[in-house]
């Protein structure tokens, strides 16, 4: 599985590790699982994705924005994604435009949770209580 799924919060903050290619076929399942975890948590949940590892992926728009309808999730917050290269990066954020999803491309694990942090005051607390790491 290309994708690493766990709760950095429980119920409110996913963490996501891609990891190598994603072929299309691959991708029906992240997005099953990843509507899983949205499904469980408490709204609004947020993700932190590290793609620093991620490889290929399917340039396909239109087949992308049909295996991700976890970007349309009614439990979904913002999304801090971080470790894209620059393809990666523009194709990332035209899918994400076009589902109209809240989601920043940031330098690093520290500069996503402080940007997850700004939007929600749970994940303040967590990081002022240190319950969850202020670095990756």
């Amino acid at each position: 599985m290309p994708q690493n799924l766990a709760w950095l919060i429980e119920k409110q903050v996913i963490i996501t590790h891609l990891v190598g290619d994603i072929p299309l076929e691959e991708s029906q399942a992240v997005n099953l699982e990843m509507a899983a975890y949205l499904d469980a948590g408490a709204p609004p949940v947020h993700i932190l994705a590290d793609i620093k590892q991620m490889g290929r992926f399917p340039l396909n728009l239109i087949a992308a924005r049909k295996t991700t309808t976890y970007l349309q999730h009614p439990n979904l917050g913002y999304i801090a994604v971080y470790g894209a290269s620059g393809i990666t990066s523009s194709f990332v954020q035209m899918l994400m435009g076009l589902a109209g999803v809240k989601a920043r491309f940031v330098r690093d694990y520290a500069e996503g949770i402080a940007y997850l942090a700004q939007h929600d005051r749970r994940i303040k607390a967590a990081l002022e209580a240190g319950t969850i790491p202020t670095q990756a």
